[in-house]
């Protein structure tokens, strides 16, 4: 969880968010955010990166909400601030004092259990426990100040138990149900959103009609389409097919995956692009050198980000800058040392982003921020999502 990848560094298959039939809608201390667009940009940003991208470096006039990652639950339904170590009640500190600072930026708490660790799924699975799991998450989110709690399982999708999907619909609407009430005491306005898979047969399962009403948005995480999990090399997160690949997966790109959203029983502002600040990584790439590495048998790889990717792989003379016509993306290719690199960069965020407006989609969501400490990426955003 703690690598260069997203919300799971993992083979793609993606996580869950709703719709909205109750205006829970971006709100602090009862009054919206004061955002000249109706686009949220959604960023992820990670305890661990609190040494070198304290919370103070965000660039919270890019960002229209912040989800805190992580916070997890225990298997009897109780949510902890954070793992054994982890630094979180002393970033947490720091966040409450911003989030009296920052008015206009909505702060969310992720609740995040590891890929199909079983912690959800014991935590859903009775009324006692989504009860607990409600009123503790939503105790740490009045402590520090924050407004509203964000749901990352991965995955209830049956695989764990057969009975997750109706249990997420039921614990969704008992958060819902204690944060109704929390609003009514606080005198605000509380949101409760969730992390969706981009694969069509991972949330095929959720019962999106029946917790939309629940939801205020959703967060598609359109990416880790391909990594070293696959036999080949490819993009990490193309927006559009390329038929004549060998390893060609269609259903495997952000347009797929946001069409298929867009077809689920939630308005479709409430869906959000989800946009990758890292790149995958291919070694030992076979081929000719006229393949430029794409398509190629490799060995080994892992993620880099899209920092270390600018400042240590693009000026060097080995790796070779390539752009996919038909995919939108572009990919690195050292012939020397056989390594193909997949990632974004501001021509495809700008493209990826302009997709999300132009289809009438909320806004985007990145993972994550810290990736990104020079804003290169969230400036290109911006150019095409205005904020204040």
């Amino acid at each position: 969880m703690k690598g260069a990848g997203a919300l799971a560094v993992t083979p793609f298959i993606g996580g869950v968010v709703g719709a909205n039939g109750r205006n829970h809608g971006a709100k602090r201390n009862g009054r919206k955010n004061g955002r000249a667009s109706d686009k949220r940009v959604v960023g992820y940003y990670p305890s661990w990166a609190a040494d070198g991208y304290p919370p103070r470096d965000i660039p919270y006039g890019k960002i229209t909400d912040l989800n805190y990652a992580f916070l997890e639950p225990k298997s009897n339904g109780e949510v902890k601030l954070a793992v054994t170590g982890d630094p979180a009640p002393g970033v947490l500190e720091t966040f409450r004092e911003i989030t009296h600072e920052r008015e206009d930026t909505a702060f969310h708490l992720s609740i995040q259990a590891g890929w199909y660790s079983g912690r959800y799924s014991d935590a859903a699975l009775t009324p006692e426990r989504r009860a607990r799991f409600a009123r503790t998450a939503i105790e740490h989110m009045r402590t520090y100040n924050f407004d509203g709690i964000d749901i990352d399982w991965e995955y209830p999708d049956g695989t764990i138990r057969e009975s997750d999907p109706r249990n997420l619909t039921l614990l969704l609407g008992e958060i819902r149900r204690q944060l109704d009430a929390a609003e009514r005491e606080d005198d605000r306005t509380y949101e409760l959103s969730m992390a969706v898979s981009a694969n069509a047969s991972v949330a095929e399962p959720l019962e999106v009609g029946e917790f939309n009403d629940d939801v205020s948005f959703l967060n598609v995480m359109t990416y880790d389409f391909h990594g070293t999990w696959g036999e080949r090399t490819h993009f990490n997160a193309p927006l559009y097919p390329v038929p004549d690949a060998p390893n060609a997966t269609p259903k495997f790109t952000c347009d797929y995956a946001m069409r298929w959203w867009a077809k689920r029983p939630i308005a479709r502002e409430k869906l959000h692009f989800g946009l990758p600040f890292y790149g995958r990584t291919f070694e030992n790439v076979g081929g000719e050198s006229r393949d430029r590495g794409l398509f190629q048998p490799f060995e080994g790889g892992g993620a880099r980000t899209f920092a270390d990717i600018r400042k240590n792989v693009e000026p060097s003379h080995d790796y070779r800058y390539h752009w996919h016509p038909e995919a939108r993306v572009p990919w690195l290719y050292s012939d020397e040392e056989d390594v193909f690199i997949g990632y974004d960069d501001k021509h495809s965020i700008m493209e990826k982003t302009k997709y999300a407006v132009d289809n009438g989609f909320g806004g985007v969501m990145c993972w994550e921020l810290s990736q990104d400490p020079t804003d290169t990426l969230l400036d290109t955003i911006g150019r095409h999502i205005s904020h204040p």
